[in-house]
């Protein structure tokens, strides 16, 4: 971390401090005037012995009692051109401690919280590869230092009135494998750390520089309410990884008048619902104690089947650290944040994919951040509150009903014979639809303008086409009929609509009636010319009787 930035932000928060009636200075010391000077001494117990005074020394703010576990040591910049602690001052002092094989160091250091409720703490911290220090011209190869970042237990006991305490190792480990922080021990009996206990993580930069310390500050809070009068909080520190130097300076503690509210996590999708294949907005939000930044803050969101992080991933992100969000993913990380005073959001894009659409019925699934596990602030005791949301993908309108109707349903092989086939809908859609049909089998007899599809447009509720009788005079053809069928939609993902009447048909009657034979004219016989000439010799004869008579 830069120096200027280092100091500027130690300033700020003294500043801060002094104006603020609410806090109060417990604590401070920036080892910048230790009991002793000579720089070679630095290391093993030559300058351990001095390290309790340098606790309680020129320069500090209040007093602590200090205590230790193996060397640990003071560290003293042996040349103006290298990196010096985080001041830059002109009596460059810092303290260290390490862990080299079975070897693991701690400090600790006790003070009286004097009945405030609440306590925050500021550690500047930086894992170095010693070398060039106080005169040393060849660097220490049995502390590489070339990782990047490296853990350290940070431990909180409450010591009651009265009782003082000394440290012990943890529990052995082989070397390679993480160490076990330090206890405090009272009377023999290893007392419980509080609950904001937890690893800090100290970082290095990419250079790994054998001279210069890469400090971060390192923030932390302790609820202190349940303290009686007298009794101390004591701030234990272990180095965990083998073959490790860390650097420490600039210890402040300040208390609050009263408990701050505790960080928490809330969560909202920017919709309660959204269509597939459609994206939302999820907000994070996380308070912050309202009295000073953390370190720390890590939040992990696994989002509920079959939500994912969409194509815009990360939206935005005031928490710092490294937010990964990776279009597709089911995941949300963030490690490695810091949680301002004021809080803090992260917001990221969702989406319900268009493959998930079978999902889509209504119900919403629920998102969960589970406060303690998926969700902490370095060792800061959060809210125990989980953050919830909910995001449902509607169900899908059900299909429209596709049917067919031909009128007439009887034509002749005439000309002007015509069936027109509505292939309908029962609600008209948004969009043009296409229906498979199942055209009539091609015949002579008529000819048909049904495809084997059909377009109803957007907004419509109905297409047609037509069935036309070929027209003849030949009267043996008899009678056909044409059928026109509707076939099932494809049911991926959904189907686009269903059968209602699936088919109908049009009959193409013959009206050529064949002419009934022909009869000859009879030829008369002699028979009927003897009848017709005696027919005549009888009128005749009346005709003379009568005239005779009028005679």
């Amino acid at each position: 971390m830069n120096i200027l930035r280092n100091t500027v932000a130690c300033a700020s928060l003294l500043v801060a401090m002094s104006v603020n009636a609410q806090t109060t200075t417990l604590y401070a010391q920036n080892f910048n005037s230790p009991a002793t000077t000579a720089c070679p001494d630095w290391g093993g117990a030559g300058s351990a012995s001095s390290l309790s005074t340098d606790y309680n020394g020129a320069g500090q703010t209040g007093s602590a009692t200090f205590s230790q576990i193996g060397t640990a040591d003071r560290v003293c910049w042996g040349s103006p051109g290298l990196n010096t602690d985080p001041e830059g001052t002109a009596t460059p002092y810092s303290g260290g401690f390490a862990r080299n094989g079975s070897v693991v160091e701690s400090w600790a250091i006790a003070f009286d919280p004097q009945g405030k409720p609440f306590i925050n703490g500021q550690l500047d911290l930086a894992h170095i590869t010693p070398g060039n220090l106080n005169g040393i011209a060849t660097p220490l190869t049995n502390y590489p230092g070339t990782a990047s970042s490296v853990p350290m237990a940070l431990r909180f006991f409450r010591i009651p009135a009265g009782s003082s305490f000394n440290l012990a190792a943890g529990a052995s480990t082989a070397v390679g494998t993480p160490a076990n922080p330090a206890n405090v021990m009272i009377a023999g009996v290893a007392q419980t750390p509080l609950p904001e206990s937890g690893m800090v993580a100290v970082t290095k930069d990419g250079s790994y520089s054998r001279y210069a310390a890469d400090w971060n500050v390192h923030q932390f809070s302790v609820d202190t309410s349940s303290f009686g009068v007298g009794d101390q909080l004591a701030i234990v520190g272990t180095v965990i990884d083998n073959l490790t130097y860390i650097v420490f300076d600039n210890l402040v503690i300040t208390a609050a008048s009263a408990p701050v509210q505790p960080p928490s996590i809330s969560k909202h999708f920017g919709a309660p619902q959204v269509n597939p294949g459609q994206s939302t907005t999820l907000t994070i939000d996380i308070t912050g104690n309202g009295i000073n930044s953390v370190n720390g803050l890590t939040v992990t969101d696994n989002l509920p089947a079959p939500v994912v992080v969409g194509n815009g991933g990360v939206i935005a992100n005031s928490c710092g650290g490294t937010l990964a969000a990776t279009a597709g993913s089911n995941q949300i990380q963030l490690t490695n944040g810091v949680l301002p005073a004021a809080g803090c959001q992260l917001q990221v894009e969702v989406q319900w994919p268009m493959a998930a659409v079978a999902q889509c019925s209504g119900s919403a699934v629920t998102n969960t951040i589970v406060d303690g596990t998926d969700f902490t602030v370095g060792a800061t005791t959060t809210a125990g509150t989980n953050a919830q949301a909910t995001l449902a993908c509607p169900a899908p309108p059900a299909p429209p009903v596709a049917s067919v109707n031909c009128t007439p349903k009887t034509l002749v092989d005439a000309a002007g014979q015509s069936a027109v086939c509505a292939i309908t809908l029962n609600v008209s859609q948004p969009a043009d639809l296409t229906i498979n049909l199942q055209p009539p089998t091609a015949s002579p007899r008529y000819q048909s303008t049904c495809l084997n599809t059909i377009v109803i447009p957007a907004g419509a509720t109905s297409a047609t086409c037509t069935i036309t009788a070929t027209a003849n005079t030949e009267p043996s053809d008899g009678d056909v009929t044409a059928t026109i069928a509707i076939v099932d939609s494809a049911s991926s993902p959904t189907p686009s609509y269903v059968v209602g009447t699936r088919s109908d048909s049009v009959l193409i009657g013959n009206d050529d009636v064949p002419l009934p034979p022909s009869t000859p004219s009879p030829v008369p016989s002699l028979h009927v010319l003897a009848l017709l000439a005696l027919s005549l010799a009888l009128a005749g004869l009346g005709v003379f009787r009568v005239r005779s008579h009028q005679d």
